[in-house]
Order: C-alpha cells, then structure tokens, then sequence
C-alpha cells in the first residue's frame, strides 16, 4: 500500500508521536510511507518544532503551510501531492488534516482513515470514511454524537517497548534506598508528563503536592510539559508555598526515558482523556502510576493491579495513594512489573501496526 500519513499539529505531542510509531513499523512490513505534515511556527518553545521532530524520524516528510481547515490552497497541495504520489488510502489526524484530507480523498475518490486521538467533535470526521478511536472512551464519546458505530474501530495505543524498557542498556534503574519497607533515604520523585493545559489537571497535581510534602518534606515534584498555563501554574506553585520542591522542566524530548526513569511514581490527573502515549510509556518503564478516570485511562490501568485510579478531580485521592506508596515501598515494584506486562500483552506498536494495517486492507477491499 502506498499510505499518505497525514498530520496538522499545533506542536509535539501524543498524536506526533503515534504518528512516527505507527509509520516506522508499516514501513517495515513493506508499505510506502508518506508524511505530509503542517509546519506550525513555534517560537515560544523552538524545542517543540514538529519538523525537527519530524525530521528526526527518517522518514519521507513534506511540510506544507495550512491556514485553515477549509483552505482552498491546502486542499489543492494535498490533492496534488496525493495523485502525485499514487497514494492509496489517506490516514489522517487532527482536525483540520482530517476536514482537508476527507475532503481531498472524497475529490480523488480515495479511502481515508482517520485516527481520533481524543474526546473530539464529530464535525471533524464528516468528510473521513473509517475512524480509529484509540480506546473505547473515545468510540464511545463519538457514539453519542450520532456517528454510526460501523465507522468506528479500537486500535489502542502501541509504543516502541524495546525503547521503553528499564531493562535496556544504558538505562540504570532508581535506587529507592533503604530497605523496601522502611524510610526512603534518598527522597520520593513524583513526576507529571502532560500539556499545561486546564484538561490535564496540573493544576490538581500542584495541590496534592503540597499536601504530600507535608508529611514528606523531601519529596520532589517534576513536571514535564509545555503550554498556555505555565506561568498561571508556576504563580500557583508559589502561592502554595511549595517552590522550592516543584520543577517544572519544559518540554523534556529526547530525555524522556530518562526523566520517566528518575521518578518512583507518574500521575496523570486529567479531567479529560482519550489514551495519553506518555501513561503507557511509563508503564511500559515499570513505573507506578495513578491516573484519574478519565477517558480511557482506565482502560489501561486496573485498580490495585497495576496501578491507581483515583475519581476525577479528587486531589485527596492523589495525596493519599502517594502517602500510601511512600508507606508501602515494595509496592512500587510489584506494581511496576504488572504495568510493563500489561503494555507487552496489549499496547505495543507491533499490535497497533497489524491491526491498523488490517483495517486498511478491509477499507481497501
């Protein structure tokens, strides 16, 4: 199949990242592969330049500059370039790509795919044939919309398990210090990896801190992630008086694993959610991880079993699973391998790949 793989990203993020797993591994199953992505300018955050990101990926890229979803111009370039190429299906994502890509597959009289990342409107996907919902939160979010149910398909998330693995080498695992159960010698790092957007519920990780540093003054707070709420929540940090314990990193890139590896627990407290990659990548890191329910987060993760999952915006439910960790070290393990195989058994890219690449071959049928 010759797959145009195409993308209007607004910076990098989980749907970047998906985008360059789920291309490297169709192009080793013997597919051509084609990125055709927007170039947005990120002066702000330069470490956030998709095409860089892109760039880094080896794969064929073409950036093209998109105005807006209903551009004339853009729909004549990705028309072009598609019948240039001999594209086969259009797969799709983010809104305004998947407005012009539908829109162009429809001209063309193509197939498109396109892959809803989040709890997204329905308008984006009214030109698009197939969807691919990556978890059953979000088939269902679009179910209530109104879009028929035979449109939708469940392929989960899927992450480069080799590369996220504590396991590897030059990837030396935290020594938590002392014995399993006893006091932690060298501190409690407790990290967030999201957008710094009100969705996210930084904003929630901030007040368990600094109810945690209370009972653990050593404790460290690592936040990962850019975006529109940083200086409102390093002003709220302040006024918590927790500053000199909270960091608040940026957008960390190509040092993820190694950030992820540094930390004893990863929160994720988003009041919404389709499948974040960063919560199976640091399951996938045999980290501890408490996630709210939103979404499909709790798809992922099973109460107790390899992980918490605490009520959406219950800030004491943080603060008291992360009091309970603390007490009960050996529980960090324990529940970090069950994590690992959790991501093994069902979120691994390879899964994605075949079953993405499958539904491809039904559309084309």
């Amino acid at each position: 199949m010759r797959i145009l793989e195409f993308i209007t990203p607004s910076n990098v993020g989980g749907a970047e990242n998906y985008l360059v797993n789920l291309s490297k591994k169709l192009k080793e199953k013997g597919h051509d592969i084609y990125i055709l992505s927007s170039n947005p300018q990120n002066r702000k955050n330069p470490d956030l330049s998709v095409a860089e990101f892109l760039n880094k990926s080896r794969l064929p890229v073409k950036l093209i500059n998109i105005g807006f979803k209903y551009s004339p111009l853009a729909i004549l370039k990705v028309l072009y370039f598609s019948k240039k190429n001999n594209i086969d299906i259009i797969h799709t994502h983010l809104s305004k790509a998947n407005v012009i890509g539908g829109v162009v597959s429809k001209i063309l009289g193509l197939k498109s795919v396109a892959t809803a990342h989040g709890l997204n409107k329905k308008s984006q996907y009214k030109y698009v044939g197939s969807i691919i919902c990556v978890s059953n939160a979000v088939k269902e979010n679009l179910l209530s919309q109104g879009i028929s149910e035979n449109r939708l398909n469940v392929i989960y998330n899927g992450i480069d398990i080799d590369r996220f693995n504590p396991d590897a080498e030059g990837v030396h695992k935290r020594n938590l210090g002392g014995d399993l159960n006893g006091k932690n010698n060298v501190g409690f790092n407790v990290g967030i990896i999201a957008r710094l957007s009100y969705e996210k519920g930084v904003d929630l990780f901030l007040g368990a801190a600094r109810s945690v540093l209370n009972k653990i003054p050593n404790s460290k707070f690592f936040i990962a992630g850019n975006g529109v709420l940083k200086d409102e929540l390093i002003k709220k940090a302040d006024n918590l008086g927790i500053t000199n314990s909270v960091y608040f990193l940026g957008f960390v890139g190509d040092s993820l694993i190694s950030f992820i590896n540094e930390l004893d627990v990863v929160v994720f407290p988003s009041l919404k959610e389709g499948l974040p990659l960063s919560l199976i990548e640091s399951m996938s890191m045999e980290k501890l991880v408490i996630v709210s329910d939103a979404g499909g987060m709790p798809e992922v993760v099973e109460d107790g079993e390899n992980g918490f999952v605490v009520k959406k915006g219950d800030i004491e439910g943080i603060y008291q699973k992360l009091i309970f960790v603390y007490n009960n070290k050996a529980i960090i393990e324990k529940m970090g391998k069950e994590a690992r195989k959790t991501v093994i058994a069902k979120f691994n890219a390879d899964t994605m790949a075949s079953k993405t690449e499958d539904l491809f071959k039904f559309v084309l049928l």
